[in-house]
């Protein structure tokens, strides 16, 4: 019975469209990205395919039940049928059916957006996926953070591999306007239990989640003390949609401490921030590599790695860095953080630039309003 009333109350949440999907050029696989992405096409060029049980077009469901086919991978065969898009783009990149559509759709350009840093090669494809499809997968472009992730990708998918940098941090203009800021970027998440076992710890160790946020608690009351002595005001850049909840978890955390929380407001909206605050600090986070991509002085304290023992949550992965650089290390260390961020904070500009782009070349780009994006599409058009 609970099983049943769980599917009933799934079915009343969902939006159900009456009328088919109309014939559009270019179709968004999934909802993500769709902010980023609409700004580049016309409201009669783009249309989205939802198939994460938010929304269903009761027409493509019909031919769906007709196949005795409900997959996911049938619902979206078939709506690919009806829009007959020249140009599929999806900024899940790490969705094994995805890598399988220009098997079926030969003559559909497809494009995979990497929509984040990776964890590690799994994380793209799970074991099986790529082992049994390798040769099969296939996409036309692969627009990555940087050229060492972008060689992962190309071990298990085929097609022209570019990199771009973050495709939304690529959308907003670098404007440098430094304040007497340390901003550390947020990786509160409400409902996760402390209890919780971390998915990349191993079986012999487990790390549960309590023990990964006491690490970086104690990171974030130590960059608090850091900024009372260097007369900096310290910004939270906040993650968490719930403003609320993340603004009482630090408010009790940060109790005898001066700070600030910004809230995320659109999917952009943080990179502004970054670029006014004289030193980014980050634990566990894209937007870290990306301030580093904008020129910011940022450090990276990479916690996770010193207590599960995977290299992919190192700094910089799958560059094959040191444990410890000019702005980065791998472990908790209060005395190298103090030395990180006395470095960032007397390095001239233009040693700053040095060090900065040798170090990331690899990791991630920065490509102004994705001019390559650009370019793909302006060419796909002319064949319109």
């Amino acid at each position: 019975m609970t099983r049943y009333w769980r599917l009933i109350k799934s079915l009343i949440k969902l939006r159900w469209r009456i009328l088919p999907p109309q014939q559009k050029n270019v179709l968004l696989y999934f909802q993500t990205g769709a902010d980023v992405i609409k700004p580049y096409f016309s409201r009669d060029e783009i249309q989205i395919l939802d198939i994460r049980e938010n929304e269903v077009n009761l027409a493509v469901a019909l031919l769906c039940a007709l196949d005795r086919d409900l997959s996911a991978q049938n619902y979206a065969s078939r709506y690919i049928n009806i829009v007959k898009p020249k140009l599929i783009i999806t900024f899940i990149d790490n969705y094994p059916p995805f890598f399988q559509i220009k098997n079926k759709f030969p003559e559909i350009h497809t494009i995979l957006i990497q929509n984040g840093a990776r964890a590690d090669p799994h994380d793209l494809f799970s074991k099986d996926g790529h082992q049994i499809h390798l040769g099969k997968n296939r996409v036309d472009d692969m627009l990555v953070l940087g050229s060492a992730i972008g060689s992962i990708y190309g071990k298990y998918t085929s097609g022209k591999i570019t990199v771009i940098g973050s495709f939304k941090n690529n959308l907003v203009p670098i404007n440098k306007t430094e304040s007497r800021t340390l901003a550390y970027i947020s990786t509160h998440r409400a409902g996760i239990p402390r209890t919780f076992i971390a998915p990349d710890s191993i079986s012999t160790h487990p790390v549960t989640y309590g023990e990964i946020i006491d690490r970086r608690e104690q990171t974030i009351i130590f960059l608090a003390k850091f900024c009372e002595s260097h007369n900096l005001d310290l910004l939270i850049v906040g993650k968490d949609e719930d403003f609320v909840a993340e603004n009482a978890y630090y408010s009790q955390l940060l109790k005898k401490f001066s700070w600030k929380l910004s809230s995320r407001r659109t999917s952009t909206s943080n990179y502004d921030k970054l670029d006014a605050s004289e030193i980014v600090v980050f634990t566990s986070s894209t937007l870290g590599y990306e301030s580093l991509a904008r020129g910011n002085k940022t450090a990276g304290f990479l916690l996770d790695a010193e207590i599960i023992p995977i290299p992919s949550l190192k700094f910089g992965w799958p560059v094959n860095l040191t444990e410890d650089g000019k702005f980065w290390t791998n472990r908790y260390d209060e005395q190298r953080f103090e030395e990180i961020l006395n470095y960032l904070l007397t390095v001239s500009d233009v040693d700053w630039e040095k060090i900065r782009s040798e170090t990331i070349q690899e990791i991630i780009s920065y490509d102004t309003n994705n001019s390559q994006f650009v370019e793909i599409v302006r060419s796909l058009r002319a064949e319109w």
